[in-house]
């Protein structure tokens, strides 16, 4: 045909080495049958063209029974390109031989249905040398197919030489078989298009070595095919058989139509090799490698060493046949005899494809299951480097190993391929051939398990000079890369991958490929240590791979990227970049490519999400938790006021059996508490703090945005917080956040937005910090805003647990001064206040506090629940407590300032017992003064108050004022007093979860002195139901100051100086003694409480009220812990006998003078009255006349002027309760003067009646006071 002669001279001429290396071969590949299946014309899609190559690959082992009766294994290897050069090579190794065309193609009319069959034509034209049959598979437009008019195949089925045709079965019987199979699959019709190229599809290998599952095939009688329609017919030169099949339609007898082809090559085979076995060794003609043509022109081919050469090369020759024929035993046999005749005439380049052919027959039985990769369809969970899996060659070869002579054991297969190399190398035009040997051995070796001997064979291609394209040197390192992952030298095979992504972006490729190159610089990771998260890279302390190499890789991987126009994976590899090799970066480097990086952000900013690529592979996310470095990482507790408190409850009394299991080890469990837990709470609705130290390791100034906590667990709303950071300057942060439900928060770490990269920096990918902190957030509490009515503190003291103060508060008072401080409670949240209690703490007697601080809790409760914004009010009384009691004023004091000289002697005389605290009432005090002394002192005070008739002196209603200044001792200073006011409330969700909020207010109480009880004693008064109380008062105060002792009695006192007060005082009745009396076993300890019952009951009736009149202030002083003698006591107390005092028949009245003249009879009768509720034993009543010289001295020694007639003394054995007696006597005056009746009943020394009252001395009670009676002339 014309278009085919046209179709041959435009092709390339032949040269004489291999310029197109097969990469892909195996060693089995020397037994299979080569067919090429070719894509036609433009209308059939590349990718059902792909669907219908991989079923086709299918078929790669075929049994057919020979003459003979044996089966053989024909295997069949499917190309979908094949230089027609290489076929030059079919008589060196025959399995190079093109045997085989399968065609496909697509028409909708008949002039593209004409177009498939010329350019099918051409291509049998073109491999016209070595083509035994052809195949072209059409599918037509639907149905409108049409079969040829004749029924017959072509009549020829394969061209063996330029003149013979041979024909190896009658295909007409197969053309009339209808096959009726079950729907195996059925191809859909793709909607994307491609224009037609006969040499376009590049090489590509068949992956898909699966047996062949046929279904069952009915044969029906032979019929003639009846045309279906007569509107497209096949050219009439076209003498190829033609498949017909819709795309539509499953095609079910495509694999019968293929096995069916498969038979009559291996018939074509069959013969060539029976004919090639016939001839004669010693006529047989020299076989030749296309470059050994011109070496052998002009030589003598009658010598004996091309004799022997031309039988070896025949032989190897035949053994190739055999080979491809299914006859292993055969094969073997060839190839060992043709290995000793070559190599007796050192014929080293034949001689190597012997020890060739003999290594891959031998592999063949040793190893029918070597696998070839498979092309699988891309899903989209696969990543690419994923372990490629394959189907193995379908049937083993069914020969027992034993039995097979020559055949090498597997030690020797690599040495015999070892030794093929080494003579292939040799010679300069077998590059290619030593190539392909190199990759076939490495084969085997690693399905031998030997990896160093696989590498060496790749090591020796690497040392092969070829003359090769761009593309097939890409290839070439491709096929070194995924050898090298095979035997596990991942190092080499990422270094050929890198290598052969650069040829895909060489200056001399002519058709750069970016998208190649970057997916070889990706499957390269693996190899060089790198992996694609970088929290993976990050973790592991001990560095892995080559710094300096991966970062060259990664800055390669980001121009690949940029190239690409795929600006978010370049951000995205520059941030992984920087993230997972700062520290071997150089501090220019770090800068130079933290700009690049912000370049690149610029056009496609970076997010913390996974980036899938079309191949499948994702890219994990890439956060900079190094820009900037966080020193540290701290969640702050709440503010102390706001920290929620768990209210304690009482413990519910179980009872005396309690139960405590035993656990062993229970302490060590206490102690591993987990680190991450926190021991604090968190609130729900509360701000939340969180404390980082960043760090800006770049030369120039940070912004880092949109800084928020990542959390897990409860709801958690974060504030975002924009910072600038200095370079190198630890700067500290706080991040915000709310969470918005109670139960276990997890903080996982912090997000940032910097460099134009969003980044989520999590704390188990950072050194040095835990995987996680753990809190507990509590349901909500309310909040409360506090004020007062009082000037805030300046300063704060050193009082323990202040952090609770949310306010302070400060006053100054005098001593009994009182006012009231306001504080106002505001609920500045949403929740209720259902719960508020109110406590004092200091560091005061609980008594004396109770004094200083008062409020009314009823008051406050009053006004719960608070709602939100509701204020409420609380009243705090305050009160200067002080002790107003003396105890620090010497005599020197008293001397030189407070009294005067001239009255220092007076004072001191009086018998003063000395103040003390409450807490010192139990301390018995003891005068050191004697009766006698004190009965002088008191009658002279008493011929003082009888002056006049009121009973009141000058003294008594002016006092006594002393003339000079009060020197303050020491004590009298100023002292401070600090307390804190402690709220605790709660309410809502948090009060039903048991937990309150505690604040306080800081109060600061400065007591200022402002009056003092310097001295005191006790008087009888006028009447036998009072007694005086004598008190010198001093002005601790500046200021003039009016003092209220009576209410009706007041006097002024200048600043700093002191006057005498008598205070008329009721006597402690006998109600508040009456257990005293009673208690018949009353000792000591009754003797104190009588001191500190008659204390109290002074203490309760003296109300000493005080103003500064210049300030306008007022106070009340108190008594409270005057302590009283035994003297005291006896005035201070009611007498438990009622006295009836007549004199003549008169009753004498209290204080009433006795007037008579000397030698006057008087009569004088004393009634007595038990007025206890006991009677009283061994009572003496005693009358005693005596006179008062008015200078402390008594004159009991009257017998000359006295003389009584009748009992002085009387002795009452008992006394019942309300009982009464009486005695009389008459007294005689003798001479002129004034004298003094004393009477008394005392109980004798011996007498126990009431101990706590007499003691060991015994008890006297007296007539209070005593009778005076003036006796005149």
């Amino acid at each position: 045909m014309r278009s085919s002669v046209s179709y041959i001279l435009s092709s390339t001429t032949s040269e004489p080495n291999m310029s197109h290396p097969d990469y892909e071969q195996y060693s089995h590949d020397h037994a299979a049958l080569l067919i090429l299946v070719k894509h036609l014309g433009s209308q059939l899609k590349n990718k059902v063209f792909n669907k219908f190559y991989e079923r086709i690959s299918r078929v790669n082992s075929v049994k057919i029974t020979d003459s003979t009766g044996q089966v053989r294994n024909i295997l069949i290897r499917y190309i979908k390109d094949h230089p027609v050069e290489n076929n030059d090579w079919g008589d060196f190794q025959t399995h190079r031989r093109l045997l085989g065309l399968i065609s496909l193609g697509k028409y909708d009319s008949q002039q593209e249905l004409n177009e498939i069959c010329r350019v099918h034509e051409s291509l049998k034209v073109k491999y016209t040398n070595t083509l035994y049959d052809s195949r072209c598979i059409l599918f037509g437009a639907n149905d409108e197919r049409e079969y040829p008019s004749d029924n017959s195949s072509p009549e020829e089925q394969s061209i063996v030489s330029s003149s013979e045709v041979l024909s190896s079965k009658d295909s007409s019987e197969n053309s009339d078989i209808t096959n009726e199979a079950q729907d195996k699959s059925s191809v859909k019709e793709e909607t994307t298009s491609s224009s037609y190229n006969p040499l376009t599809e590049g090489e590509s290998s068949n992956k898909d070595n699966e047996e062949i599952k046929s279904d069952k095939v009915e044969e029906k009688p032979k019929s003639p095919v009846k045309t279906v329609r007569e509107k497209f017919t096949t050219p009439s030169n076209f003498k190829t058989r033609a498949l017909f099949y819709n795309e539509a339609e499953p095609c079910s007898d495509l694999e019968n139509q293929l096995t069916e082809f498969i038979n009559s090559l291996f018939w074509v085979l069959e013969s060539k090799r029976l004919e090639r076995s016939r001839e004669k060794l010693e006529r047989v003609s020299l076989l030749l490698a296309p470059f050994e043509k011109k070496d052998f022109v002009g030589l003598d081919m009658d010598s004996r060493n091309n004799k022997k050469r031309c039988t070896g090369r025949m032989t190897k020759h035949l053994g190739d046949l055999c080979l491809q024929a299914g006859l292993l035993s055969e094969s073997l046999s060839y190839y060992h005899s043709a290995a000793e005749t070559l190599k007796s005439v050192n014929d080293w380049l034949w001689l190597g494809a012997a020890y060739e052919g003999l290594c891959a027959a031998s592999a063949l039985v040793l190893y029918p299951n070597i696998q070839r990769n498979v092309s699988l369809h891309r899903n989209s969970s696969l990543q690419e480097g994923s372990p490629k899996r394959s189907n193995s060659i379908t049937t083993p070869i069914e020969v027992t190993k034993k039995d097979i002579m020559n055949m090498l054991p597997p030690e020797e297969i690599s040495k015999k391929y070892r030794e093929a190399i080494i003579h292939y190398s040799k010679y300069q035009n077998a590059g290619i051939i030593e190539t392909e040997a190199c990759f076939k051995a490495a084969r085997i070796s690693i399905e031998q398990n030997h990896s160093l001997q696989a590498a060496s064979f790749l090591q020796n291609v690497v040392f092969i000079n070829l003359t090769l394209s761009e593309q097939e040197k890409i290839q070439r390192f491709e096929t070194l890369s995924d050898l090298y992952t095979q035997t596990g030298f991942t190092r080499k095979a990422a270094f050929c991958q890198r290598l052969a992504a650069t040829r895909y972006v060489s200056p001399q490729n002519p058709t750069p490929n970016w998208n190649q190159c970057y997916n070889l610089i990706l499957q390269s990771f693996p190899g060089h240590k790198i992996m694609l998260d970088p929290t993976e890279m990050c973790s592991n302390n001990v560095q892995m791979g080559w710094p300096l190499l991966q970062i060259q890789l990664l800055q390669e991987l980001v121009v690949a990227a940029k190239r690409m126009g795929h600006s978010a994976l370049a951000t995205r590899h520059m941030t992984y970049l920087l993230q997972t090799m700062w520290k071997h970066l150089s501090p220019t480097d770090q800068k130079e490519l933290a700009i690049q990086l912000q370049s690149l952000s610029s056009q496609c900013e970076g997010a913390p999400v996974p980036l899938v690529l079309d191949s499948g592979i994702v890219i994990p996310p890439a956060n900079l938790s190094n820009i900037p470095v966080c020193a540290s990482f701290v969640l702050r507790n709440l503010q102390p006021h706001l920290q929620p408190r768990k209210i304690e409850t009482l413990k519910r009394d179980l009872g005396p059996f309690l139960f405590t299991p035993i656990n062993f080890g229970s302490l060590e469990r206490r102690t591993n508490k987990p680190q991450s837990k926190m021991d604090f709470l968190w609130v729900e609705n509360d701000v939340c703090e969180v404390t980082l130290k960043l760090v800006n390791p770049l030369p120039f100034e940070l912004k880092v945005s949109n800084m928020r906590l990542l959390t897990s667990g409860v709801v958690f709303e974060s504030i975002p917080e924009t910072v600038v950071l200095p370079s190198d300057t630890p700067t500290s942060v706080t991040l915000n956040g709310t969470p918005k439900e109670s139960g276990e928060l997890e903080i996982l770490g912090y997000s940032t937005h910097t460099l134009g990269v969003k980044s989520n920096c999590r704390l188990r990918y950072m050194l040095n910090f835990l995987p996680l902190y753990s809190i507990e957030v509590i349901p909500a509490l309310p909040t409360m805003e506090i004020k007062t009515s009082l000037p805030q503190s300046a300063t704060f003291s050193s009082f323990q647990n202040f952090e609770n103060v949310v306010t302070s508060a400060s006053i100054s008072l005098y001593n009994g001064e009182s006012t009231e401080c306001t504080i106002t409670l505001t609920n500045t949240s949403q929740v209720p206040i259902e719960m508020l209690e109110v406590s004092i703490q200091s560091v005061l007697d609980p008594s004396l506090q109770d004094q200083i601080f008062k409020w009314s809790q009823e008051n406050l409760e009053s006004q719960l629940p608070l709602m939100p914004n509701g204020t409420a009010s609380l009243t705090l009384y305050l009160y200067s407590a002080a002790n107003f009691l003396a105890t620090g004023f010497g005599t020197a004091e008293l001397s030189s300032g407070v009294f005067g000289s001239s009255h220092a002697s007076s004072i001191m005389s009086m018998s003063a017992g000395p103040s003390s605290l409450p807490s010192r009432l139990n301390s018995p005090v003891h005068s050191a003064m004697g009766s006698s002394f004190h009965g002088a002192r008191r009658n002279e005070l008493n011929s003082s108050f009888r002056s006049s008739n009121s009973g009141q002196s000058s003294m008594t209603t002016t006092g006594y004022r002393s003339p000079g200044a009060l020197t303050l001792p020491q004590h009298a200073a100023s002292s401070i007093v600090e307390g804190q006011l402690q709220l605790r409330y709660s309410g809502g969700a948090g009060l039903q979860a048991g937990y309150c909020r505690t604040c306080s207010v800081f109060l600061t109480l400065e007591m200022l002195p402002s009056l003092q009880v310097t001295n005191w004693d006790v008087l009888p008064a006028e009447t036998s139901s009072q007694f005086y109380l004598v008190l010198d008062i001093a002005n601790l105060t500046s200021q003039e100051m009016e003092l209220h002792y009576t209410p009706s009695k007041h006097m002024l006192i200048e600043g700093h100086e002191s006057c005498r007060i008598p205070v008329p005082v009721n006597r402690c009745p006998l109600s508040k003694l009456t257990k005293l009396y009673m208690d018949q076993n009353s000792g000591l300890d009754d003797r104190l409480d009588l001191d500190k019952i008659c204390s109290e009951h002074i203490a309760n009736l003296v109300d000493l009220r005080w103003q500064l009149l210049s300030l306008n202030v007022k106070g009340k002083a108190t008594l409270k812990g005057i302590t009283l003698t035994p003297n005291m006591l006896d005035i201070v107390r009611m007498s438990p006998l009622n006295w009836e005092v007549n004199i003549n028949g008169d009753y004498l009245k209290p204080q009433e003078e006795i007037n008579c003249d000397a030698g006057d009879c008087l009569n004088v009768c004393v009634n007595i009255s038990n007025s206890l509720e006991k009677p009283l034993r061994q009572l003496m009543l005693t009358i005693q006349f005596y006179q008062d010289h008015q200078n402390g001295t008594h004159n009991y020694r009257l017998e000359t002027r006295v003389v009584i007639v009748g009992g002085a003394k009387k002795l009452l054995p008992t006394l019942e309760p309300q009982g009464k007696t009486w005695h009389s006597c008459n007294v005689l005056f003798l001479t002129p003067g004034q004298y003094k009746m004393d009477i008394q009943c005392s109980t004798p020394d011996s007498s126990t009646t009431v101990p706590a009252i007499t003691g060991t001395a015994g008890h006297t009670w007296r007539y209070i006071p005593a009778v005076d009676i003036n006796v005149n002339i």
